[in-house]
């Protein structure tokens, strides 16, 4: 990992930051509902990594009120093209980013970890090869780094409790990865065989606790298409603390930036 700078929430192609307010334009320009009412919303920068490739960053938009409605990462896709090796962050990350202290302090988001997978990795689905394919990892954490760095490798059996896994996703694998924890896909995903080009998985602590984090898990080859599309958030009954909780996930190329925004949005109250 390269420099990290505080004030700049995104970047365009050729790696000049962008205003706050093209950022508003941007977003905007595919968010509807909620941000279209209302002429007070800002934007709140996070933090940004300078990578070889490119630089990622962090920010979310607030409203007049003051309540984070959506909570953003961006990739220029000079980073999918050039995919970086393996990095030195945590569990060989290439990007740590805090989000705005205002998404620290009143939703689930903490931080955020990149990870890039130019070989893939193994699965623990029906097809051991799924995952092969060149993809990155893009974890949203609701703890610290500090607490992320600490998590111990597996085998861990613990199951999670019934109203602490999200619906229709699969108990977690017991292999907790070190500095990253144990990972949980859908019903659906666990059964699918061969190709694939993202999906959306659920991180367990070891003991099966707590959902720590949620992750975008997407291929090289979707983000090379330059399409959108949206995840399911997975949403479990109870999340074991109270906070504000997202509901939508949005994946948006943005051809004015080159650049990709993982927005989740909706927020809610969850316990």
């Amino acid at each position: 990992m390269k420099s990290m700078n505080r004030e700049n929430p995104i970047l365009n192609q050729s790696g000049r930051i962008l205003t706050t307010l093209w950022l508003g334009a941007v977003v905007l320009a595919f968010s509807g509902g909620e941000a279209k009412a209302g002429p007070k919303h800002k934007f709140v920068a996070g933090e940004s990594v300078s990578l070889a490739s490119g630089t990622v960053a962090t920010w979310a938009r607030v409203n007049g009120r003051g309540k984070v409605i959506w909570v953003g990462l961006t990739i220029p896709l000079s980073m999918v093209e050039n995919m970086p090796p393996r990095g030195a962050g945590p569990a060989g990350a290439i990007a740590v980013l805090n989000f705005p202290p205002v998404v620290q302090a009143t939703t689930y988001f903490n931080h955020a970890e990149i990870h890039s997978n130019q070989q893939g990795h193994g699965s623990g689905t029906v097809d051991p090869h799924r995952y092969e394919a060149p993809h990155f990892d893009f974890h949203f954490y609701s703890i610290p780094v500090a607490a992320v760095l600490t998590i111990p490798p597996g085998p861990f059996f613990a199951q999670v409790p019934a109203d602490r896994l999200p619906e229709g996703y699969t108990q977690p694998e017991a292999f907790s990865v070190p500095q990253m924890g144990r990972h949980a896909g859908t019903i659906d995903e666990h059964a699918a065989p061969g190709h694939w080009l993202h999906t959306m998985i659920a991180g367990f602590l070891p003991d099966a606790s707590h959902m720590h984090f949620i992750e975008p898990m997407i291929t090289q080859e979707f983000l090379l298409s330059r399409e959108n599309t949206e995840l399911p958030v997975p949403t479990p009954a109870v999340l074991g603390r109270t906070t504000s909780y997202p509901t939508e996930c949005i994946v948006h190329y943005d051809k004015h930036a080159n650049a990709y925004h993982i927005v989740f949005k909706g927020f809610e109250p969850i316990e």
